[in-house]
């Protein structure tokens, strides 16, 4: 959510808030017998105008304070990027580079499609692995993901793909190359926002500041939102209710 729209969805809850006053400041008319009911009111058009309004502030609060860090210090992230190994790589790659911030970028892996399989060949796969590469994760479901800490060749992939085919009669449905790209901490959220469609998508980023992000998101409850907003409207309702008494009060101590 942008800056603008933050602050319409900020004063259209203080216009709510307003009206909330209002009704309260009719107490005398209904019957003082009545404050629950505006206290209630008060209380439930809080939490609804929380839900409306604040939350969806509230839940890019871990994106403005993972902004704030990367000004602070503007060091890099790493994104981890997905490529179709069907596209054309070589201007997925052109299209990686002209990131936001890019730095630089490595091939670290791939991750292939295929029909189910047993466990048992699940097992024998992981063997074939282990002889080549770093680490793997293999689901009998059918996703085999290969992650290596040097560099390879697109081939390899499709010689994967036909081992595969020829030793299990497992058939590749597709496959992805995974790439660690280098960028600035202060563009990682641009980027996502705008990668994650076509052939190049961005399933994760890592470093310092996305580290922020996932430590407030950690520590965010809507329902506690909610609650405060609720209590908001609980109070306001009740300050107009109670107004003449309070404006009194305020004017015999001036």
């Amino acid at each position: 959510m942008d800056f603008l729209t933050s602050i319409i969805y900020i004063v259209i809850f203080i216009i709510t808030m307003v009206f909330i006053f209002s009704a309260g400041l009719l107490t005398p008319m209904i019957g003082k017998k009545n404050i629950a009911i505006v206290g209630v009111a008060g209380f439930i058009i809080g939490i609804i105008g929380g839900g409306f309004l604040i939350i969806p502030i509230y839940q890019d609060l871990p994106y403005l304070i993972g902004d704030i860090h990367s000004v602070i210090d503007p060091n890099h992230e790493v994104l981890k990027v997905s490529v179709s190994s069907k596209s054309n790589l070589n201007q997925s790659i052109e299209a990686i580079k002209k990131m936001k911030g890019f730095k630089s970028l490595k091939e670290t892996g791939f991750k292939i499609l295929t029909t189910s399989f047993s466990a048992d060949r699940k097992k024998f796969i992981e063997n074939h692995l282990s002889q080549q590469y770093m680490s793997y994760e293999v689901n009998p479901s059918g996703v085999v993901k290969v992650f290596t800490n040097k560099g390879f060749e697109l081939n390899e992939v499709n010689n994967f793909s036909q081992w595969l085919h020829y030793t299990g009669a497992i058939t590749t449905l597709s496959s992805f190359i995974y790439f660690d790209v280098d960028v600035n901490a202060f563009n990682v959220v641009e980027n996502i926002n705008n990668f994650n469609k076509g052939d190049i998508i961005i399933e994760s980023a890592t470093g310092p500041v996305q580290d922020t992000i996932n430590f407030v998101k950690s520590k965010s409850d809507d329902k506690y939102v909610l609650l405060v907003t609720g209590i908001i409207g609980l109070f306001i309702a009740m300050l107009g209710s109670f107004w003449d008494t309070v404006h009194g009060f305020i004017k015999s101590n001036n």
